[in-house]
């Protein structure tokens, strides 16, 4: 009998035994055939993904000939998958092909399109409510898409100066889809365009529509960023940019120009605040600003020293007048032609 009982006792121990050891694998199995199942299932997406993303240069391809506001909104969603799984310079081609296909839609976009856009007709007068519910009615149905989703595609109304708008591609659009897949170099790039945007141009109307001083640190802003990536992808773009912004500051525009030429004063003050604070940068053009401020100093001292135009119109064409003017237009044209010497040196 006891023979008996210590039999079963050590089957039943034996079969706990067991069970142990099947509890013990069973979670091992499971884990490894739930990493297998995932590890297919994420293959298979990529598959997928990939298969999508060579489609990306045919859809360019057929928008580039024929504008689709809806295709349009695919691609873009398209391009924000796909952009992290092609080389750089694959990335950098398709931000030029993207551009290429909106420049194509604003161009083959209706004058009815843009008055809907800016909110305004052709003689710079705004829509009245009745009038932008009947011009939507007139839209062709790719174009009341288009409307109905521009803040999606990243258009939006941008003033021209002069009561005139147009409508632009926004440069959020670059950092959404691709600033961040691109190399740091690029980043800064799109960054600083994006917080340089105000939604109209920064040459309104004939003159600056910001600081000289905004100039003056766009400016640097620049010229550091050429100093500290001298082989970035956008390098032409950003020296463009930096002649564009010299030329504000140095000469400025018709409505404000840095040189004005008054009866005691040769130079406007505030553009003159702006260049002394360039001068004392460590900006590649503070030389250039130095010596723009050296010419200004001199030249004043002359000018002030010159006899004033009378400003009786009565003695206006007499030939001392006359003299003059012509004594004051002489040294004007000649400072003129120096802070041009200065700049082509820079």
């Amino acid at each position: 009998m006891k023979s008996k009982l210590r039999l079963i006792g050590l089957l039943t121990i034996s079969c706990l035994l067991i069970a142990c050891q099947k509890s013990d694998t069973n979670p091992q199995n499971t884990q490894s055939k739930n990493a297998e199942t995932l590890k297919a299932v994420e293959n298979d997406a990529q598959k997928k993904l990939k298969a999508k993303c060579q489609s990306v240069d045919l859809k360019i391809k057929a928008l580039a000939n024929k504008s689709s506001p809806k295709k349009l909104s695919d691609l873009n969603h398209l391009l924000q998958l796909c952009i992290a799984e092609v080389p750089l310079e694959k990335r950098y081609q398709w931000i030029k092909d993207s551009e290429q296909v909106y420049q194509n839609l604003l161009e083959k976009s209706s004058i009815e399109f843009y008055q809907y856009m800016t909110n305004s007709t052709g003689d710079h007068e705004e829509l009245t409510a009745q009038a932008k519910k009947a011009l939507y009615a007139e839209l062709k149905p790719e174009e009341q898409y288009l409307v109905d989703h521009a803040k999606a595609l990243y258009l939006e109304k941008y003033y021209l100066g002069e009561g005139e708008y147009t409508v632009v591609q926004h440069p959020q659009y670059y950092i959404d889809l691709f600033v961040p897949h691109l190399e740091k170099v690029d980043q800064v790039y799109f960054k600083q365009l994006r917080k340089e945007y105000t939604g109209s141009d920064y040459i309104l109307d004939a003159g600056l529509a910001i600081s000289f001083d905004e100039v003056k640190n766009r400016l640097i802003f620049w010229e550091s960023y050429l100093k500290n990536y001298p082989k970035a992808h956008y390098q032409s773009q950003v020296s463009e940019l930096i002649k564009n912004y010299k030329n504000d500051l140095f000469h400025g525009h018709e409505n404000t120009r840095t040189l004005w030429f008054d009866h005691d004063k040769i130079a406007d003050q505030d553009a003159l605040k702006a260049i002394r604070k360039l001068a004392a940068s460590d900006s590649a053009s503070h030389k250039t600003a130095q010596a723009f401020l050296n010419l200004i100093t001199s030249s004043e001292a002359q000018w002030q020293q010159l006899p004033k135009s009378s400003e009786d119109e009565a003695e206006y064409d007499s030939a001392k007048q006359k003299d003059i003017r012509e004594q004051r237009q002489i040294l004007q044209k000649q400072v003129e032609t120096e802070v041009d010497a200065i700049l082509n040196k820079s």
